[in-house]
Protein backbone atom coordinates (compact mmCIF):
# COMPACT_ATOMS: atom_id res chain seq x y z
CA UNK A 1 0.00 0.00 0.00
CA UNK A 2 1.77 3.44 -1.29
CA UNK A 3 2.01 5.66 1.79
CA UNK A 4 0.81 9.41 1.21
CA UNK A 5 3.14 12.16 2.54
CA UNK A 6 0.33 15.32 3.98
CA UNK A 7 1.43 18.30 3.96
CA UNK A 8 1.62 19.83 7.32
CA UNK A 9 0.94 23.54 8.08
CA UNK A 10 1.66 25.27 11.82
CA UNK A 11 -1.54 27.29 11.94
CA UNK A 12 -2.82 27.49 8.68
CA UNK A 13 -4.24 23.70 8.33
CA UNK A 14 -0.65 22.30 7.59
CA UNK A 15 1.54 24.56 5.46
CA UNK A 16 4.87 24.20 6.87
CA UNK A 17 7.10 22.68 4.27
CA UNK A 18 8.99 25.98 2.14
CA UNK A 19 9.27 23.84 -0.89
CA UNK A 20 5.41 23.02 -1.04
CA UNK A 21 4.36 26.44 -0.12
CA UNK A 22 4.53 30.32 -0.93
CA UNK A 23 2.91 33.37 -0.23
CA UNK A 24 1.34 35.27 -2.80
CA UNK A 25 0.09 38.75 -1.63
CA UNK A 26 -3.53 39.84 -3.18
CA UNK A 27 -5.64 42.91 -2.25
CA UNK A 28 -7.42 40.28 -0.34
CA UNK A 29 -4.64 38.90 1.57
CA UNK A 30 -1.95 36.00 1.98
CA UNK A 31 -2.58 33.13 -0.90
CA UNK A 32 -0.77 30.16 0.18
CA UNK A 33 0.31 27.49 -2.09
CA UNK A 34 0.26 23.48 -1.62
CA UNK A 35 1.75 21.23 -4.06
CA UNK A 36 2.84 18.07 -2.20
CA UNK A 37 0.86 15.05 -3.60
CA UNK A 38 -1.46 16.66 -5.20
CA UNK A 39 -2.10 15.02 -8.29
CA UNK A 40 -5.21 16.27 -10.64
CA UNK A 41 -7.05 17.94 -6.65
CA UNK A 42 -10.67 18.17 -8.15
CA UNK A 43 -12.78 18.13 -4.31
CA UNK A 44 -12.38 19.67 -0.89
CA UNK A 45 -14.38 19.57 1.58
CA UNK A 46 -13.92 20.66 5.13
CA UNK A 47 -14.23 18.06 7.75
CA UNK A 48 -16.24 19.45 11.54
CA UNK A 49 -14.90 20.93 14.11
CA UNK A 50 -11.67 22.09 12.38
CA UNK A 51 -10.68 18.46 11.98
CA UNK A 52 -8.91 19.25 8.52
CA UNK A 53 -10.19 19.24 4.53
CA UNK A 54 -10.34 16.76 2.59
CA UNK A 55 -8.77 16.57 -0.93
CA UNK A 56 -9.68 14.11 -3.63
CA UNK A 57 -7.51 13.24 -6.26
CA UNK A 58 -7.28 11.51 -9.84
CA UNK A 59 -3.55 10.12 -9.18
CA UNK A 60 -3.09 9.75 -13.12
CA UNK A 61 -0.80 10.73 -14.88
CA UNK A 62 -2.59 12.69 -17.24
CA UNK A 63 -5.53 14.87 -16.75
CA UNK A 64 -8.74 12.66 -17.49
CA UNK A 65 -11.65 13.22 -15.25
CA UNK A 66 -13.70 9.80 -16.74
CA UNK A 67 -10.54 7.73 -16.54
CA UNK A 68 -10.85 4.16 -15.10
CA UNK A 69 -7.53 3.33 -13.99
CA UNK A 70 -8.01 3.17 -10.33
CA UNK A 71 -5.42 5.52 -8.78
CA UNK A 72 -7.80 7.94 -7.37
CA UNK A 73 -6.99 8.85 -3.55
CA UNK A 74 -8.11 11.16 -0.81
CA UNK A 75 -5.72 12.98 1.45
CA UNK A 76 -6.21 15.00 4.38
CA UNK A 77 -4.25 18.30 4.91
CA UNK A 78 -4.73 18.84 8.73
CA UNK A 79 -2.02 19.67 11.64
CA UNK A 80 -1.68 15.79 11.79
CA UNK A 81 -0.09 13.94 8.83
CA UNK A 82 -2.21 10.63 8.04
CA UNK A 83 -3.49 8.38 5.60
CA UNK A 84 -6.90 8.11 5.18
CA UNK A 85 -7.88 6.82 1.89
CA UNK A 86 -4.55 5.78 -0.85
CA UNK A 87 -4.68 4.51 -4.23
CA UNK A 88 -6.25 0.84 -3.79
CA UNK A 89 -8.27 0.76 -6.81
CA UNK A 90 -11.39 1.83 -5.63
CA UNK A 91 -11.60 4.96 -6.82
CA UNK A 92 -10.93 6.62 -10.54
CA UNK A 93 -11.26 9.77 -10.71
CA UNK A 94 -12.97 11.06 -7.32
CA UNK A 95 -14.76 14.62 -7.47
CA UNK A 96 -17.30 15.95 -4.65
CA UNK A 97 -17.43 14.73 -1.25
CA UNK A 98 -19.78 14.50 1.43
CA UNK A 99 -19.82 13.23 5.27
CA UNK A 100 -22.71 12.19 7.08
CA UNK A 101 -23.21 10.10 10.19
CA UNK A 102 -19.59 7.65 10.23
CA UNK A 103 -20.16 7.84 6.26
CA UNK A 104 -17.60 9.21 3.73
CA UNK A 105 -19.73 9.38 0.18
CA UNK A 106 -17.16 10.06 -2.78
CA UNK A 107 -18.82 10.92 -6.33
CA UNK A 108 -16.89 9.23 -9.20
CA UNK A 109 -17.60 7.96 -12.39
CA UNK A 110 -20.74 6.68 -13.01
CA UNK A 111 -21.35 6.21 -9.28
CA UNK A 112 -20.63 7.05 -5.59
CA UNK A 113 -18.56 5.51 -3.60
CA UNK A 114 -18.86 4.75 0.30
CA UNK A 115 -16.28 4.44 2.47
CA UNK A 116 -16.59 4.00 6.70
CA UNK A 117 -14.83 6.45 8.45
CA UNK A 118 -14.73 4.41 11.85
CA UNK A 119 -14.63 1.00 10.40
CA UNK A 120 -11.56 1.27 7.54
CA UNK A 121 -11.67 -2.22 7.64
CA UNK A 122 -15.13 -2.01 6.09
CA UNK A 123 -15.33 -2.71 2.20
CA UNK A 124 -16.37 0.55 0.38
CA UNK A 125 -19.33 0.06 -1.72
CA UNK A 126 -20.09 1.46 -4.81
CA UNK A 127 -24.04 2.93 -5.37
CA UNK A 128 -24.58 2.71 -9.31
CA UNK A 129 -26.11 5.81 -11.39
CA UNK A 130 -28.24 5.08 -14.70
CA UNK A 131 -26.22 3.79 -17.77
CA UNK A 132 -24.47 6.17 -19.68
CA UNK A 133 -24.33 8.88 -16.63
CA UNK A 134 -20.70 9.31 -15.91
CA UNK A 135 -19.66 12.45 -14.85
CA UNK A 136 -21.58 12.38 -11.22
CA UNK A 137 -19.72 15.53 -9.90
CA UNK A 138 -20.84 16.66 -6.60
CA UNK A 139 -22.58 16.14 -3.29
CA UNK A 140 -24.33 17.98 -0.65
CA UNK A 141 -25.96 16.83 2.33
CA UNK A 142 -29.99 17.63 2.61
CA UNK A 143 -31.62 16.25 5.89
CA UNK A 144 -31.96 12.39 5.47
CA UNK A 145 -31.24 12.82 1.70
CA UNK A 146 -27.45 13.58 -0.55
CA UNK A 147 -27.95 16.16 -3.54
CA UNK A 148 -26.20 14.68 -6.45
CA UNK A 149 -25.35 16.48 -9.40
CA UNK A 150 -24.31 14.41 -13.26
CA UNK A 151 -22.85 16.79 -15.42
CA UNK A 152 -22.87 14.94 -18.77
CA UNK A 153 -26.45 14.09 -17.97
CA UNK A 154 -27.83 17.80 -17.07
CA UNK A 155 -29.74 15.63 -13.73
CA UNK A 156 -29.97 16.32 -10.07
CA UNK A 157 -30.45 12.85 -8.04
CA UNK A 158 -31.69 12.43 -4.04
CA UNK A 159 -30.29 9.35 -2.43
CA UNK A 160 -31.97 8.41 0.64
CA UNK A 161 -28.82 8.09 3.14
CA UNK A 162 -31.58 8.44 6.35
CA UNK A 163 -29.40 5.22 7.45
CA UNK A 164 -25.80 5.11 6.62
CA UNK A 165 -25.27 1.70 7.41
CA UNK A 166 -27.98 0.45 4.89
CA UNK A 167 -25.34 1.33 2.25
CA UNK A 168 -24.11 -1.80 3.21
CA UNK A 169 -27.01 -4.16 3.10
CA UNK A 170 -28.66 -6.36 0.10
CA UNK A 171 -31.14 -2.99 -0.21
CA UNK A 172 -28.72 -0.44 -1.15
CA UNK A 173 -30.24 3.33 -2.22
CA UNK A 174 -31.17 3.85 -5.36
CA UNK A 175 -30.75 7.61 -7.09
CA UNK A 176 -33.73 9.37 -8.11
CA UNK A 177 -33.87 12.04 -10.53
CA UNK A 178 -35.30 15.43 -8.83
CA UNK A 179 -34.31 17.63 -11.26
CA UNK A 180 -33.12 18.74 -14.36
CA UNK A 181 -30.41 21.53 -14.65
CA UNK A 182 -28.00 21.92 -17.57
CA UNK A 183 -24.37 21.23 -17.06
CA UNK A 184 -24.93 20.60 -13.13
CA UNK A 185 -21.54 20.89 -11.33
CA UNK A 186 -21.01 22.31 -7.96
CA UNK A 187 -23.66 22.42 -5.31
CA UNK A 188 -23.86 24.09 -2.08
CA UNK A 189 -26.99 24.33 0.16
CA UNK A 190 -28.11 27.20 2.58
CA UNK A 191 -30.94 27.17 4.88
CA UNK A 192 -33.20 24.84 2.54
CA UNK A 193 -31.50 26.75 -0.75
CA UNK A 194 -29.55 24.81 -3.16
CA UNK A 195 -27.01 26.35 -5.47
CA UNK A 196 -25.91 24.42 -8.21
CA UNK A 197 -23.38 25.52 -11.00
CA UNK A 198 -23.84 24.74 -14.66
CA UNK A 199 -20.73 23.63 -16.64
CA UNK A 200 -20.85 22.95 -20.78
CA UNK A 201 -19.73 18.97 -20.67
CA UNK A 202 -19.11 19.75 -24.65
CA UNK A 203 -16.44 23.41 -23.51
CA UNK A 204 -19.30 25.25 -25.08
CA UNK A 205 -21.24 27.30 -22.52
CA UNK A 206 -23.87 29.80 -23.72
CA UNK A 207 -26.71 31.42 -21.13
CA UNK A 208 -28.15 28.23 -19.96
CA UNK A 209 -24.43 27.91 -17.99
CA UNK A 210 -24.98 30.40 -14.58
CA UNK A 211 -25.31 29.19 -11.23
CA UNK A 212 -28.53 28.26 -10.36
CA UNK A 213 -30.48 28.64 -7.09
CA UNK A 214 -33.75 25.96 -5.92
CA UNK A 215 -35.97 26.29 -2.93
CA UNK A 216 -35.88 22.57 -1.80
CA UNK A 217 -38.15 23.46 0.74
CA UNK A 218 -41.36 23.63 -1.97
CA UNK A 219 -41.73 20.69 -4.00
CA UNK A 220 -41.74 21.40 -7.55
CA UNK A 221 -39.80 25.08 -7.54
CA UNK A 222 -38.33 25.65 -10.81
CA UNK A 223 -34.80 26.54 -10.84
CA UNK A 224 -33.50 29.94 -11.09
CA UNK A 225 -30.45 31.18 -13.17
CA UNK A 226 -29.04 33.76 -10.92
CA UNK A 227 -26.69 34.79 -13.46
CA UNK A 228 -28.65 36.11 -16.24
CA UNK A 229 -26.14 36.12 -19.05
CA UNK A 230 -22.81 35.78 -17.24
CA UNK A 231 -22.45 31.83 -18.84
CA UNK A 232 -18.77 30.53 -18.53
CA UNK A 233 -17.62 27.25 -17.19
CA UNK A 234 -19.11 27.15 -13.62
CA UNK A 235 -17.60 24.70 -11.28
CA UNK A 236 -17.16 24.79 -7.68
CA UNK A 237 -19.35 26.68 -4.97
CA UNK A 238 -19.41 28.02 -1.43
CA UNK A 239 -21.77 29.57 0.40
CA UNK A 240 -20.18 32.34 3.10
CA UNK A 241 -21.55 30.87 7.09
CA UNK A 242 -23.79 33.85 7.11
CA UNK A 243 -25.18 33.46 3.90
CA UNK A 244 -24.42 36.93 2.02
CA UNK A 245 -21.79 35.53 0.01
CA UNK A 246 -22.13 32.98 -3.09
CA UNK A 247 -18.01 32.27 -3.69
CA UNK A 248 -17.77 30.29 -6.82
CA UNK A 249 -14.98 29.03 -9.58
CA UNK A 250 -15.07 29.53 -13.20
CA UNK A 251 -12.95 27.83 -15.83
CA UNK A 252 -13.81 29.96 -18.95
CA UNK A 253 -15.40 33.57 -18.32
CA UNK A 254 -17.02 35.31 -21.52
CA UNK A 255 -13.10 35.96 -22.01
CA UNK A 256 -11.85 33.11 -21.83
CA UNK A 257 -9.92 33.81 -18.67
CA UNK A 258 -10.44 30.97 -15.10
CA UNK A 259 -11.10 33.22 -12.59
CA UNK A 260 -12.61 32.70 -8.91
CA UNK A 261 -15.09 35.39 -7.01
CA UNK A 262 -18.55 35.58 -4.94
CA UNK A 263 -22.23 36.78 -5.92
CA UNK A 264 -23.34 39.10 -2.85
CA UNK A 265 -26.74 37.40 -1.83
CA UNK A 266 -27.77 40.31 0.23
CA UNK A 267 -28.42 42.79 -3.00
CA UNK A 268 -31.79 42.12 -3.85
CA UNK A 269 -32.07 40.08 -7.53
CA UNK A 270 -29.38 41.75 -9.00
CA UNK A 271 -26.15 39.57 -7.37
CA UNK A 272 -23.31 41.10 -8.08
CA UNK A 273 -20.32 39.49 -8.76
CA UNK A 274 -16.85 40.19 -7.79
CA UNK A 275 -13.55 38.44 -8.69
CA UNK A 276 -10.84 37.45 -6.52
CA UNK A 277 -7.58 38.53 -7.21
CA UNK A 278 -5.09 35.68 -6.06
CA UNK A 279 -1.97 36.51 -7.32
CA UNK A 280 -1.48 33.79 -9.90
CA UNK A 281 -2.76 32.96 -13.54
CA UNK A 282 -5.22 29.94 -12.65
CA UNK A 283 -5.85 26.86 -15.37
CA UNK A 284 -8.82 25.16 -14.11
CA UNK A 285 -10.42 26.31 -10.73
CA UNK A 286 -12.45 23.20 -9.45
CA UNK A 287 -14.51 21.94 -6.26
CA UNK A 288 -14.05 24.89 -3.50
CA UNK A 289 -14.52 24.97 0.06
CA UNK A 290 -14.46 27.29 2.62
CA UNK A 291 -13.72 26.78 6.32
CA UNK A 292 -12.09 28.90 9.05
CA UNK A 293 -11.77 32.13 6.79
CA UNK A 294 -9.78 30.72 4.57
CA UNK A 295 -11.13 29.43 0.51
CA UNK A 296 -9.47 26.36 -0.41
CA UNK A 297 -9.16 26.60 -4.42
CA UNK A 298 -7.84 23.42 -6.19
CA UNK A 299 -6.48 24.29 -9.73
CA UNK A 300 -6.89 21.11 -11.15
CA UNK A 301 -4.48 21.07 -14.42
CA UNK A 302 -2.24 22.90 -12.57
CA UNK A 303 -2.00 20.33 -9.34
CA UNK A 304 -2.06 22.97 -6.79
CA UNK A 305 -4.35 23.97 -4.28
CA UNK A 306 -4.19 27.63 -3.58
CA UNK A 307 -5.74 28.57 0.16
CA UNK A 308 -6.66 32.36 -0.02
CA UNK A 309 -6.70 34.27 3.31
CA UNK A 310 -10.82 36.32 3.22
Amino acid sequence: MKRIVFLLVAGLWGLSSAAAQTKNPTSRGQVYTVTERIRFNEGTLPLKNKRGILLSNFGTETLDPLNREGRGYIVLLDKEPRVLFPASGVLNAPKGMAVKDDCLFVADVGCVVVFHMKRPEQQPVRIPFPEGELFVNDIVTLGDFLLVSVTDAGKLYAIDVKNCDAVWSAQRPVPKKVADIPGANGLAEFQGTLYVASYAPDEKPDERNGIYAINMGVPGTQPVNLLGARYGQYDGLAVSPDGSRLYFSNWRNAEGKAEVGYLDLTAGKEYPVTTLDLGVELQGPADICLSDGYLFVPDLPANKLYILAL
